[in-house]
């Protein structure tokens, strides 16, 4: 599955979970719930790297919700650059690749 596939499937999501809690779906309210996931996670990552109270949670547990907060993160993300009219596939393949190294670069 590609980055754009899964951008539309959350997407989707998103509209409808908006609809459910009539919420406004603009770039400001993306961007801060993204926010509000990135707290989340690092909570999750404080709790399972021993640097915060366990939350009566096993390490297994504690892994779990570092996973589920990421995938908040990253779902947040594509929804902003929606938002913004922003192709994720494109706004990594721009920042990213052209640092990228041939073996043949690498050997120099």
């Amino acid at each position: 599955m590609h980055l754009n596939d899964i951008a539309q499937r959350i997407e989707n999501l998103s509209v409808q979970y908006a609809q459910v809690y009539g919420i406004n779906r603009s770039a400001e309210w993306a961007l801060l719930k993204l926010t509000e996931e990135l707290g989340e996670l690092t909570q999750a990552h404080l709790t399972a790297t021993g640097q915060s109270r366990d939350r009566d949670l096993s390490a297994e547990e504690q892994q779990n919700v570092v996973t589920r907060e990421l995938g908040d993160v990253l779902g947040m993300c594509l929804v902003y650059a929606k938002q913004l009219g922003i192709d994720p596939e494109t706004a990594i393949a721009e920042k990213w690749f052209p640092y990228e190294k041939t073996r043949e670069d690498s050997a120099k």
